[in-house]
This record gives C-alpha cells, sequence and structure tokens, in this order.
C-alpha cells in the first residue's frame, strides 16, 4: 500500500470482511428474530429446575443472593477507598500548615496527626478484614470462578496511605 491515508476497510481483519461482504450480499436479511429486540433474560447457565425461579425474582425486581453480594462488596470496597483517600488528602493539609504554627503547636499537632494515622489504619484494617471476609464467602457461591473478586491487599493500601 503507498503512503496514502488509510481508510477503515484497510484495517479490518478477514473476520470483519466476511462479515461485511456477506451483509453486502443480504446473508443476514431473513435471519429468524430480525428486527426484534434480544432477549437479554437467557437464563441457559442455570440449571433447569432453578430458571423459573430466577425468572421470577428478576420479575420482582430481585437477584440471587450471590449477585446481591457482589453489589454490596463492590460498594464497601469503593467506600474504603474513599475513606483511605480522604484521610490521607486531610494528613496532607495539616502537615502543609504545620509550617505556619509555632513550634509547640508543631509538636502537639504532629502528635495529634500521629494518632490520627493510627486510628484511620486501625479503623481501615478491622473494615478490610470484614470485607476480606465477605469476600471469601462470595467467591465460594459464585457460580463460575471468573466471577470471583480478588481481596483487599490491606497492608499494600495502608503503605500508600
Amino acid at each position: 500500500m503507498s503512503n496514502s491515508k488509510k481508510t477503515p476497510r484497510d484495517w479490518e481483519s478477514a473476520i470483519d470482511k466476511q462479515i461485511r461482504e456477506a451483509m453486502e450480499r443480504g446473508e443476514f436479511d431473513n435471519l429468524r428474530g430480525a428486527g426484534k429486540p434480544l432477549n437479554l433474560g437467557d437464563y441457559s447457565h442455570v440449571p433447569d429446575d432453578w430458571q423459573l425461579a430466577f425468572k421470577m425474582l428478576k420479575d420482582a425486581g430481585y437477584a440471587p443472593e450471590w449477585i446481591e453480594q457482589g453489589k454490596a462488596i463492590r460498594a464497601e470496597r469503593q467506600s474504603l477507598a474513599t475513606f483511605l483517600e480522604q484521610h490521607a488528602r486531610w494528613q496532607r493539609e495539616r502537615t502543609t500548615e504545620l509550617a505556619s504554627l509555632a513550634p509547640d503547636k508543631q509538636i502537639a499537632e504532629r502528635e495529634h496527626l500521629a494518632h490520627a494515622r493510627e486510628r484511620t489504619r486501625r479503623i481501615y484494617r478491622e473494615r478490610a478484614a470484614a470485607l476480606n471476609k465477605a469476600i471469601d464467602t462470595f467467591n465460594l457461591q459464585v457460580p463460575n470462578v471468573n466471577l470471583q473478586v480478588p481481596r483487599v491487599r490491606i497492608e499494600e493500601e495502608l503503605a500508600r496511605l
């Protein structure tokens, strides 16, 4: 190919090319279900004797317990990250303000910051340990290993604080 600009067709893969050519020939025009919405309520991954129960739960606005647990785990993981981020920001701001304080006030403020940091570490460890326990339970319940959630690496997260 010359130095001219490449068009999107120059970049398409062999599969994309075959699909595009088939569409141009009209091979997809009369497929079953054409023009109808996709059925996203497919329960083929659910055992036959549970499919009706899953449909009823979904229709009533509920999800299987492990899905609800996954939502709670993601929310708590985000909450923990926000907790550490806010505390780190507060520590940085207070440390920056130390220079403007009198020497005796600086000592007291440094002690206060050290106590606050240790308190934050203790709270984070407790919450993260509880979250890891929930993650372990969740990982035992999910129907597929690809849906498992990694544990919180407590010490690595605290090292960034």
